[in-house]
């Protein structure tokens, strides 16, 4: 006979139980699992097939632990450290060592739906989501956008059928409310897909200086809709989608000394209260075409991102302002092949035209007002192959030929005659091939080995936030080699245990490092790193109404060649900002039994570690190892209503995101400490 379990039991944040579609437990029953299938490859692949670092989460395993934001994913997948670097707009992402320290030009890249999303949206709500997959390490051979150190693909749902729901949250840090569904227009091909979110932040830190309290406000609207034609059966489908995001934000606040642990702020020393705006819009077409083993399909995507930013820096009753615009086009073409025959493979062109363009205030007494246009043009031809060879053995290569040519027009006015006006433009060209190989092998039913090399690159350019004629010089593109193993083992112990390991190490050059002093700091190639580690994800099911699940990531990124040659420093030896060597999650899921109401009640709780974090190269700005707790209590009814109540970091820890050190002081930002709430929702 067969047993399905509770969906909440085999909610495991790390994507493990849903790999193998049966387990065996005592007496000869089966818990039966649903078989994962990711799109990361674009084109359907068994995830215990995929011959790399590949982690899924469900949209039911996000709930489960809190995530509601992309920068929330660094609950739940290994390896992966995410900071706001002083407001939502710059969200810093670090994958084995690899980081982003220029916001503009990430080291990971992220989708939705196949759609690239700007920089300046990373840190967007996730709304409606079916599943999200991280794949770690360089992607170019698959995406013609380039991925330096991995890929995060959120997908939404798209039923078939009609569906509604409503969502609402209320809690001390935040309260929020969600409503979505698919509405059939054509019953079998034609659909509507919508989503509105909107959520309120609390503030929990006082202005000791005005004597203002909760000063860190923020607020948040999302909508989304898709019109699809999907047919039965046919060998046609498009999508048509736009959304919008509205966000306001008061947040980017600096506390320094005491005021940290007693979420303190000093306007009259650091500067007023900030204000951000970002306003996001995102149109996209997407077509497939299937005939005989090939999909043909097209991309196109427009992205326009507008920022309103003032903010402080230690001038009493002065706010800086930069105002951003940018506007992104893309279009990918590709063609994937999943025939009968041995062969598989993807063929791909993918375009992208940039424009940004931002203007900074003036400083009385120092400077006059400055504009600022950083354009840029990318083209790659990419794409890969899998040969095969035998029931057990698969071979993989690939490559990704790119072209990417900045520009830059800058203008600041020497207003007050001291010198610090300037006025270029330049420009820049730059050409890379980027290859892979791979190698799978399944040793049994249930257990698989692989091994991959992989080039890096992430283009040269200009900083897009000019202080002097420094800038007009470009950075050259940085590169990494990725060497990484691992075995996927599914179904231990009597089907109990799914474990995997992947060991990599990372060779980094020409590291796109902002350097100089603090409010004058530009991007320049500042040396070589390596990084090395492994990371290890498992579930332990030792009972049908107990599971475990958890992962951790160990490793060691340092700076083996960096000389600092404006101020004479050498940064050999010290770690990597926003890389720290142990990263781990531990989540334990129980079941109650009990029949006194008809919901099935799983008791969960959290710990979450990540160890000493740098937030500079000198490695004189850090958050020390912090450990947090985490609890919750879902409640899910069978008449579609669930209910969750939830308590995050409940010791209240002090988590710092980010921070620098100017004038013997650390200044930081911090996250939003001890939060707890409830959350309803109803599935129609």
């Amino acid at each position: 006979m067969s047993i399905r379990l509770p969906r909440l039991l085999l909610t495991v944040p790390f994507g493990f139980a849903a790999l193998s579609p049966a387990h065996a437990q005592e007496g000869g029953e089966t818990i039966m699992l649903d078989t994962v299938t990711i799109t990361s490859s674009k084109r359907p692949q068994a995830l215990e097939r995929a011959d790399a670092a590949v982690s899924v989460a469900t949209g039911e395993e996000l709930a489960a632990r809190n995530v509601s934001t992309v920068q929330d994913l660094e609950k739940v997948f290994p390896g992966l450290k995410i900071n706001t670097r002083g407001n939502r707009t710059y969200a810093n992402f670090t994958v084995r060592g690899i980081s982003s320290p220029d916001f503009f030009s990430p080291s990971v890249q992220v989708y939705v739906d196949g759609v690239p999303q700007p920089p300046s949206a990373y840190s967007q709500p996730l709304i409606d989501v079916k599943r999200v997959e991280f794949v770690r390490g360089p992607q170019g051979t698959l995406y013609g956008g380039n991925a330096l150190a991995g890929v995060i693909n959120i997908i939404t749902r798209k039923p078939d059928a009609d569906r509604f729901y409503v969502q609402g949250t209320a809690g001390n840090r935040a309260a929020g409310a969600e409503i979505g569904g698919t509405r059939v227009l054509v019953p079998g091909s034609t659909y509507l897909d919508f989503a509105l979110g909107g959520e309120r932040r609390f503030g929990r830190i006082d202005d000791v200086s005005t004597g203002d309290d909760d000063i860190d406000t923020a607020r948040d609207l999302t909508g989304r809709a898709s019109l699809r034609y999907a047919p039965d059966g046919g060998g046609f489908d498009a999508t048509f989608s736009v959304s919008k995001e509205r966000l306001h934000s008061h947040e980017e606040l600096y506390l320094f000394g005491d005021g940290v642990e007693d979420l303190e702020y000093q306007s009259a020393l650091y500067g007023p209260r900030p204000d951000l705006t970002r306003d996001l819009t995102t149109a996209s077409a997407q077509m497939n075409w299937r005939l005989d083993g090939w999909t043909l399909s097209s991309l196109s995507s427009f992205t326009r991102s507008d920022i309103g930013r003032d903010f402080p820096g230690m001038v009493p009753n002065f706010l800086f302002a930069w105002p951003q615009d940018e506007k992104t086009y893309s279009q990918e073409l590709r063609a994937a092949y999943e025939g009968d025959g041995p062969v598989s493979g993807l063929l791909g062109l993918w375009y992208q035209h940039d424009d940004f363009e931002s203007r900074k205030n003036a400083f009385p007494g120092f400077y006059g007002e400055s504009v600022n246009r950083v354009r840029s043009d990318a083209a790659a031809a990419f794409g890969e192959a899998t040969w095969q060879a035998s029931d057990r053995l698969a071979l993989t290569a690939g490559a990704r030929l790119s072209y990417d040519a900045p520009s830059i027009d800058a203008r600041r006015a020497d207003t007050f005659g001291t010198g610090f006006g300037f006025d270029f433009e330049r420009d820049a060209d730059y050409t890379d091939i980027q290859p892979k190989i791979a190698i799978g092998y399944q040793i049994t039913d249930a257990t698989r080995l692989y091994a991959t090399v992989a080039r890096g690159y992430k283009p040269g350019g200009f900083n897009h936030s000019v202080s002097s004629l420094v800038d007009a010089e470009p950075y050259e593109p940085e590169t990494a080699i990725n060497y990484e193993a691992g075995v996927k083992s599914i179904g231990l112990l009597d089907g109990r245990l799914d474990l995997t390991l992947a060991a990599y190490l990372i060779t980094s050059k020409d590291k796109q490092i902002y350097v100089g002093p603090i409010g004058q700091q530009t991007i320049r190639n500042a040396g070589e790193a390596e990084s090395k580690g492994v990371e290890i994800e498992a579930a332990f099911r030792p009972t049908d109404a107990l599971t475990l699940t958890g992962n951790l990531a160990l490793g060691r990124s340092r700076f083996t060649d960096f000389v600092d040659r404006a101020a004479g420093i050498s940064y050999d030896g010290k770690t990597v900002p926003y890389a720290p060597d142990v990263t781990g999650r531990l989540l334990a899921s129980w079941l109650l039994p009990q029949e006194a109401i008809p919901a099935d009640i799983t008791l969960s709780g959290g710990l979450n570690y990540a160890g000493r974090t740098y937030f500079d190269e000198a490695n004189l700005a850090d958050q020390p190892a912090v450990a947090t707790i985490d609890a919750g209590l879902d409640l899910d009814f069978r008449n579609g209503l669930t209910a969750k109540l939830f308590a995050l970091n409940i010791a209240d820890e002090i988590v710092r995101t980010s921070g620098y050190v100017a004038g013997g002081r650390q200044f930081s930002t911090v996250d939003t400490g001890r939060s707890f709430g409830i959350t309803l929702r109803k599935e129609f």
